[in-house]
């Protein structure tokens, strides 16, 4: 069972009394103060303490010898530490305890480092979603049977449709073993590929994850335009399994634990949530690292 949706949710129900914000002292800096600039309006007061410790406690990544509070209210030219804590302060938001928060910025931030990014076959697993000369290229490993894929699946596709020219999006089979019929709809889906039909496919196979017998797959194929008898031969005799299991063992390599897991120019994807605003915080990361990374001192 697919365990990517389900622990982002524990993170953000979590009530960890470890975490909790300290009582408040009087003589204490204020999280405004110790957070200038960034909007703390959405976060409850317990949150607040906890953006603020988190801040006095992690360096900035830019590469200065300050604490990312230190940063924001010393280092006026950094042009990374707002951003830095504005993620900081959406995931105390998200009920993550300091250590938690602290976790995830060193492991979102450490992936950009090249030796960090997945080594992804992309030339032969299109064509994308998006215009083909985007920069960044966002891959996703999902499985058409996944309840999670689906959830996921109409929030990327818009994601990915209303910022044409920055991102395009490439589709990579992990079916998973023990869902029925996962590998015959990825099977499916290779084959529709290779016809040149695999987004038309590619949404037939997630509107229908109750139908994916021999018959069903027959029409999908006639539906979209290719010949079912092709099709039956071709799952029948299993002529794209190689495929499929050339993209699970490069998924496995890369870190993937479960689906859907994305990749940003072969960068995992580490926030605790698929929302469309924590997409677009990693694309501008990515977009910026790609442009030079940030300032460093």
């Amino acid at each position: 069972m697919i365990q990517r949706f389900a622990v982002a949710l524990a993170l953000a129900l979590v009530v960890s009394l470890g975490g909790a914000a300290r009582a408040a002292d009087p003589a204490s800096p204020s999280p405004e103060s110790l957070l200038p600039g960034v909007d703390l309006s959405a976060l409850s007061p317990a949150q607040r303490e906890v953006a603020a410790r988190v801040a006095q406690d992690a360096f900035c990544y830019c590469g200065c010898p300050h604490t990312l509070s230190g940063c924001l209210r010393e280092h006026a030219g950094c042009r990374h530490a707002p951003r830095m804590a504005q993620l900081a302060a959406r995931l105390a938001g998200l009920g993550l305890a300091p250590a938690q928060i602290e976790k995830v910025l060193t492991e979102y931030y450490a992936s950009f480092d090249a030796p960090k990014r997945a080594k992804l076959d992309v030339a032969s697993w299109g064509p994308p979603l998006g215009d083909p000369k985007a920069p960044v290229t966002l891959v996703e490993f999902s499985d058409f049977t996944c309840p999670y894929c689906q959830m996921l699946r109409t929030r990327l596709e818009a994601f990915v449709k209303a910022r044409a020219g920055r991102v395009k999006l490439l589709y990579k089979p992990f079916p998973i073993q023990s869902h029925a019929r996962s590998v015959e709809a990825a099977l499916t889906a290779e084959w529709a590929r290779e016809k040149g039909l695999f987004w038309p496919m590619h949404d037939l196979l997630f509107s229908r994850p109750s139908s994916l017998d021999d018959a069903s797959l027959g029409e999908m194929a006639g539906e979209v335009g290719g010949d079912p008898a092709d099709l039956k031969k071709a799952l029948e005799t299993q002529r794209h399994k190689g495929r499929v299991l050339a993209s699970q063992e490069e998924a496995r390599a890369g870190g993937l634990t479960g689906t859907p897991t994305l990749f940003f120019d072969g960068r995992r994807f580490l926030l605790p949530d698929m929302s469309e605003e924590s997409l677009e915080f990693t694309l501008r990361d990515e977009e910026e690292w790609r442009n030079g990374g940030w300032g460093r001192d």
